[in-house]
Parts: structure tokens; C-alpha cells; sequence
């Protein structure tokens, strides 16, 4: 039994450190231009030891956004546990998820781009958008259960905090506004999202 354990933990480490790899090498080169032999040669292995963990080069790609996609799950639930008021925590979610996700190359293109021809993309994007709409709805629930917010149809506004946080993505972390502070332009994009746009007397 201690010997099956300790090769399943030898496998595990093995197959982490194929990934770690991969990781790089794709958000290096990008998943059309590198190859099998590219990520063997980086883990100092045979292109066939390789098959021993993955099928394919799209099975280790899938892995690799797998990993990152928990990766920024993680960092998001963090937001959504701290004991913070609704307002900042939907500042520090959008904040989190701009500056976690841009560090995430693979998933990051994966999502920013098109990459359709990767078969399991479609599903990785639509779980993505439903984690993060479940999120938000978690913010915005606490916020109305402390009287914060009045809000009638969570999911609705859940789904349109999403698509505004999903429009400041690439703008915010690598176009056009990608040198401003990005705390204050969160939040001038939250006092509209909270307040809108009219005049108050």
C-alpha cells in the first residue's frame, strides 16, 4: 500500500511539473505555436513519457486552463469571505479579478480571444460566466441582507455586473486605458453601476 502511495504521489509531482511547465511555454508561445516536443524538451523528458499523462497537446492545454481557472475561483472566493462591507467587496472583487486574471496568460486568451477550434473552450467560457455570475449573486444577496442594496431580480443585475466587469477587461489591463490607476477608474465605474448616471439635486 506505502509503495502504491508513493507512486501515486511521484506520478502527481511528475504531472504538476508537466503543467508548471506547459504553463509557461504556452502563455510564451501561445497554444498553435508550441508543440509536444517544445514542452518535452522543457521538462527534459520524451515526447512519449509524456503520453503517460496527457493524450494530446490539447488534453495538457485543457489542464493547464483547468488550473488557472481555479487559481482565480480561489483568489475571488478570498473577496467574497472577508469581512467587508458589500460596496468594497464588489470593488475588491472587480479589482481582484482584473489584476488575477491578466497574470493568467493562458485563460486570458483563451477568453479575450478566439480560440473556437479548441473543442473544450465553449464550456470553459460558459462555466466561467455561471461562477462568476453566482458570485456576484453572493455579493449582491449579502448586500441586500445588510440593506445596502434593493435589488429585485439578483441574477439579472448579477449577469449585468458581469458583462460590465467583462467590458473593463481588456481595456483596463491592456488597451487603451491600461496606464490609468485602475482603483479609481473601478471606482468611478461603481459609483454609475451603484448610482447611475442622473443628476441629484
Amino acid at each position: 500500500m506505502a509503495v502504491n502511495n508513493e507512486n501515486a504521489t511521484k506520478r502527481d509531482l511528475n504531472r504538476e511539473n508537466i503543467l508548471n511547465i506547459a504553463q509557461e511555454i504556452f502563455s510564451k508561445y501561445g497554444y498553435k505555436k508550441t508543440t509536444l516536443d517544445d514542452i518535452a524538451n522543457a521538462v527534459r523528458k520524451g515526447k512519449s513519457s509524456l503520453y503517460y499523462y496527457f493524450s494530446s497537446k490539447e488534453d495538457i492545454f485543457q489542464a493547464v486552463i483547468e488550473k488557472e481557472v481555479e487559481i482565480l475561483k480561489a483568489e475571488l472566493e478570498k473577496v467574497i469571505i472577508k469581512d467587508t462591507s458589500p460596496e468594497q467587496k464588489m470593488k475588491d472583487y472587480i479589482l481582484t479579478k482584473l489584476r488575477t486574471f491578466r497574470s493568467l496568460s493562458n485563460l486570458y486568451d483563451v477568453l479575450e480571444n478566439d480560440v473556437a477550434e479548441i473543442g473544450f473552450i465553449g464550456k470553459i467560457k460558459a462555466q466561467s460566466e455561471q461562477t462568476e455570475i453566482r458570485l456576484i449573486k453572493r455579493i449582491l444577496i449579502e448586500g441586500v441582507r445588510k440593506h445596502k442594496f434593493d435589488i429585485r431580480d439578483f441574477t439579472l443585475i448579477a449577469i449585468g455586473f458581469t458583462t460590465a466587469i467583462k467590458g473593463l477587461e481588456m481595456p483596463l489591463t491592456a488597451g487603451t486605458y491600461s496606464n490609468v490607476d485602475v482603483e479609481q477608474s473601478v471606482d468611478n465605474i461603481l459609483n454609475i453601476l451603484f448610482y447611475g448616471i442622473m443628476k441629484r439635486d
